[in-house]
């Protein structure tokens, strides 16, 4: 029993705090219809790379209630014994029965923990519980933090969850200004995106990661670095930088909406020309356009050559 202290002893924590209890119920669950995203400054036009463009991808939200149904698990686990009372518990609670669904989940993780798959699916429901209720309560958003922290225990492939969770606590790091961790979480979930495409929710992560990244770093990062930053964080595979080019654009357009022309200007400076491609300088040529007035004659006559010398003379 000793090794079942600590997951008991979390779980039934979020329990608590989800208040639990005999006569505590909830509104029956509903499918999620709009994805919950890094912030209102994080649209995901910014996250838009040229793959995006051809392919309609399911949304985050969405995506993570067919997971906490097995999507990606084996067949064979969803028929087995636990599979059912997994399955019994998520009815429970998506049934407004919240102390049953609680119970339920109790049960399996003291009959189950550690080695059923469903483990981290369990706390990844508690996590949206508290994630959803976020905006209005900082607490519950400490109880999400601990609730997606127990998902990422468990390593992929076995956890369906690992890439959700980690963009879940992106989300909600820099809800609470921590930055650096929020960077850190989405490269984990960029870099994962990039090895394992076909991960479970892989495909629906990759443009909003690209985004919060974007967002994340507009507020901490520093301009000079942006295409280095991203060039290693963009998912980008062997020598491509498709993907860092256009995130260093993006950043460009989120610095000119906050008024911040010079980090606008630096930003567009610090790209590598040897990956320039047209597709780029187009919207480089754009953003020069745009920036124009903004700037210093000086730092406007270096933004236009450098454009000049890069795309136009190509």
């Amino acid at each position: 029993m000793r090794a079942l202290a600590s997951p008991l002893v979390s779980l039934l924590l979020l329990v608590s705090a989800c208040g639990g209890g005999p006569s505590a119920q909830q509104e029956p669950a509903k499918a999620p219809v709009v994805e919950v995203g890094a912030g209102s400054a994080a649209p995901l036009l910014l996250a838009q790379g040229p793959e995006d463009e051809k392919t309609t991808v399911e949304p985050v939200d969405t995506c993570i209630e067919r997971l906490r149904d097995g999507r990606g698990l084996p067949e064979r686990v969803k028929a087995s014994p636990e599979g059912s009372k997994y399955a019994q518990a998520l009815a429970a609670e998506r049934a407004g029965n919240r102390n049953e669904a609680n119970n339920g989940y109790l049960h399996f993780i003291q009959q189950y923990y550690p080695q059923s798959p469903y483990i981290p699916l369990v706390y990844v429901g508690f996590g949206e519980r508290f994630f959803k209720n976020g905006q209005e309560d900082p607490i519950s958003l400490d109880f999400a933090e601990q609730s997606y922290l127990d998902v990422v225990k468990f390593a992929m492939p076995t956890n369906t969850a690992w890439l959700v969770a980690h963009f879940r606590l992106a989300e909600i790091y820099r809800q609470k200004g921590d930055h650096p961790q929020a960077l850190s979480s989405l490269k984990k979930v960029a870099d994962a995106v990039a090895k394992e495409p076909g991960a479970p929710c892989a495909a629906s992560l990759a443009a909003p990661t690209r985004a919060s990244l974007v967002t994340v770093y507009a507020d901490a990062g520093r301009p000079s670095a942006a295409f280095d930053f991203f060039k290693r964080a963009s998912g980008d595979k062997g020598d491509e930088r498709t993907n860092a080019l256009a995130m260093v654009a993006s950043l460009a357009e989120l610095y000119i909406q906050q008024q911040k022309h010079d980090d606008a200007a630096t930003a567009l400076l610090s790209t590598n020309a040897e990956f320039y491609d047209a597709a780029y300088c187009r919207r480089e040529g754009q953003l020069v356009t745009k920036l124009g007035p903004s700037l210093t004659a000086t730092r406007r006559d270096e933004l236009v050559r450098a454009h000049s010398l890069h795309c136009v003379a190509r």
